[in-house]
């Protein structure tokens, strides 16, 4: 199939109005692996080879006192590209009109000795290409994420842009940054 008829069934995709047949049309290249609750909410886009997975050794009984919550939620017109890897041991929840842009990027909900695990991405936020988000991290509404950057903590300021390692504020978002993710579908 060509790029562009691939490009137009995941936007057709983008549409369904049934969370469940929207995360079975998108398993062409992208796999959901293990006991975890889904939820895609209306027009959310999710491009090819992208890995939203939690191990089954989670959901073993024996190990219900670590607080896997083993969910994935987004908001609706968001969008994630290609090739991420999302480890949903705990809650990732991608905000409202977010962008997980570029490729390669890690979400980390699980480590040694982790209480924290939940990820959240606010609403309208930009993340570039190989972000790493570690567990119990979270960026606020209208945030940038630059390509690279290691977010570890929690970032509670909106309309800011981050980056380095660890991810840092290094300038607020003005007027004059008017950059807004147009979707067109």
């Amino acid at each position: 199939m060509k790029l562009r008829h691939k490009h137009i069934l995941a936007l057709l995709i983008a549409h369904v109005p049934s969370a469940a047949l929207r995360i079975t049309l998108y398993r062409r290249g992208t796999c959901f692996i293990g006991p975890m609750s889904v939820d895609l909410a209306d027009r959310t886009f999710i491009g090819r080879f992208n890995k939203i997975e939690c191990g089954a050794g989670a959901a073993d009984a024996r190990v219900a006192h670590m607080n896997y919550t083993r969910r994935f939620q987004t908001g609706s017109n968001s969008l994630i590209n290609e090739a991420h890897l999302f480890d949903v041991l705990g809650t990732i929840d991608i905000g409202r009109g977010s962008w997980i842009a570029g490729f390669s990027s890690q979400f980390l909900t699980h480590g040694a000795s982790v209480m924290n695990r939940d990820i959240c991405i606010g609403e309208d936020c930009f993340l570039g290409s190989a972000v790493r988000f570690a567990p119990g991290s979270s960026v606020a509404d209208r945030v940038i994420v630059g390509m690279g950057a290691v977010v570890t903590g929690n970032i509670p300021d909106s309309d800011v842009i981050v980056a380095g390692l660890p991810a840092r504020v290094i300038r607020v978002r003005d007027e004059s940054d008017n950059y807004r993710f147009e979707k067109t579908w």
